[in-house]
């Protein structure tokens, strides 16, 4: 008897979407005493819990019948209209309540104009390191990738005005501020002749920006979508503003994409969670908002910053370090010959686990690049995690000299 005819059933779009390391390595991780660098987690210790608890209660009392019912696929509209009224009035952007949708975080949003735009083989354009979760969902319909340096700055234009003119681009995507897994932002030049770029050879941005509110020392300037409205989707979420379990994201379309993304969405979840929609938009207009960011800002600052002391004092000096001005990761360049694959066997074993940065290309690349989360470790974690993997590091270069 063939036990394994269901795998052999399985459509060639599922074949095609990589495995995520960093859910493998979790699952690991959860079995034993282990210091992680390697999830995109927040610190659950910011999570606004007791206000949380006071609005579901508010809520359920009010509303209680009316939340657990069936909703609109677009989501809560008051939601959606403090999404519109808040970005609307920090970037001077033209936004209204009706060109916002709800969605089951930033990643279904990814999922969905995936499914709009591309057909199997056509091209889409990704910054270089790109984000893990991005390629997987966009493998899943089978495109052709066209992959552009990340530059300190941004993504490299020259290569993105390449990959337009020679390629079939169908839509680029793309993570602005504090990116993932770089941490780095996009100029407020660049994000100008992108958006001169799009218009110009009449192209699609998927704008990635789930980490817009966690920024370090100064505000991240508007996003691409101020300068080409009708030429981007602008994703965002509440995950790292308020608390992951909510899965409530966002996305902002220009308004005749509306229609088109609400029957695809239609066809995977009919409408979003209506009861964590209450309850989140019962805190953002109950509580106050601003103070819990301020406090989330301060404390990833200080986090990332000591991650950075710590990896300057116990990694070899030629190890290459980002500085992020926000979010919530840092990315290492090791030493020629050093590889992150090798390195993790060995960290795992004392109990500290990270993200080879291979994760985050599509072609093979990033076999000497590291992708480190700060904001779910504590000070004597982080210390203690770093040391262990600058002196594994250390016997990695002994025994190439020898």
């Amino acid at each position: 008897m063939n036990n394994h005819f269901l795998e052999e059933k399985l459509s060639g779009q599922y074949r095609n979407i990589p495995v995520s390391f960093v859910r493998s390595i979790l699952n690991v991780a959860g079995k034993k005493e282990i210091i992680s660098f390697a999830g995109g987690l927040p610190n659950p210790l910011l999570f606004p819990v007791d206000e949380l608890a006071e609005s579901a209660q508010a809520v359920m009392a009010k509303s209680g019948r009316t939340i657990l019912q069936y909703a609109g696929s677009l989501g809560y509209y008051p939601l959606r209209e403090w999404i519109a009224n808040r970005y609307r009035d920090k970037y001077s952007m033209n936004i209204t309540p009706e060109m916002v949708v709800i969605t089951n975080g930033s990643q279904q949003a990814i999922d969905i104009l995936a499914k709009l735009f591309i057909d199997k083989g056509d091209g889409v354009l990704l910054e270089k390191p790109s984000y893990l979760g991005a390629i997987q969902a966009l493998s899943a319909y089978q495109p052709h990738f066209c992959e552009v340096d990340l530059e300190n700055d941004g993504a490299n234009l020259e290569q993105v005005e390449s990959c337009f003119l020679n390629r079939n681009i169908k839509m680029m995507y793309a993570v602005t501020n504090a990116q993932n897994p770089s941490g780095i932002s996009y100029s407020v030049e660049k994000r100008k002749d992108l958006a001169m770029l799009l218009k110009n050879y009449n192209q699609f941005l998927v704008e990635d920006d789930p980490y817009n509110e966690i920024w370090f020392e100064e505000q991240f300037p508007a996003p691409v979508k101020k300068y080409a409205p009708d030429h981007v989707a602008w994703a965002g979420s509440f995950s790292k503003m308020v608390a992951p379990g909510f899965r409530n994201g966002w996305v902002v379309l220009p308004p005749e994409l509306v229609p088109h993304f609400d029957k695809a969405k239609q066809s995977t979840d009919l409408n979003p969670n209506n009861l964590t929609q209450y309850i989140l938009h019962h805190y953002l207009t109950h509580f106050d908002l601003e103070e819990h960011l301020t406090r989330i800002r301060k404390s990833y600052a200080e986090q990332c910053s000591f991650m950075q002391d710590m990896l300057k004092r116990y990694l070899p000096g030629e190890v290459q370090i980002t500085d992020p001005k926000g979010g919530m990761f840092i990315w290492l360049t090791l030493p020629e010959g050093l590889k992150s694959g090798e390195l993790i066997h060995r960290t795992m074993e004392r109990g500290v686990i990270f993200v080879p940065g291979n994760s985050f290309y599509t072609n093979g690349e990033g076999s000497s690049r590291i992708r480190l989360n700060f904001t779910n470790a504590d000070f004597g974690d982080i210390e203690k995690g770093v040391k262990i993997m600058g002196a594994e590091m250390a016997k990695m270069m002994k025994s190439m000299v020898v």
